[in-house]
């Protein structure tokens, strides 16, 4: 299954990054309810980084969601 484009709703944190506090997924507005973990994959200048977040939603699910810097976009996978 390939990874979804969403819009993500974010807020700028204090040290500069950006936070997902909620996020669209299809037709549904999901709110964050709990961030679980957070960390960068580098995949090297021609290919950009990656920031991830594993986020619980407010539907009681597990997303994974990430910052593509090369795309400039944010997607779900999966």
């Amino acid at each position: 299954m390939a990874d979804k484009r969403i819009e993500v709703h974010a807020f700028p944190g204090m040290t500069g990054d950006k936070c997902p506090r909620k996020f669209d997924l299809g037709e549904e507005t999901i709110e964050v309810v709990e961030t679980l973990e957070n960390w960068v994959e580098e995949r090297g200048k021609e290919n950009g980084d990656r920031h991830f977040y594993k986020v619980k939603g407010d539907d009681e699910q597990l997303y994974t969601l990430y910052f593509d810097s090369r795309k400039n976009d944010w997607f779900c996978e999966g």
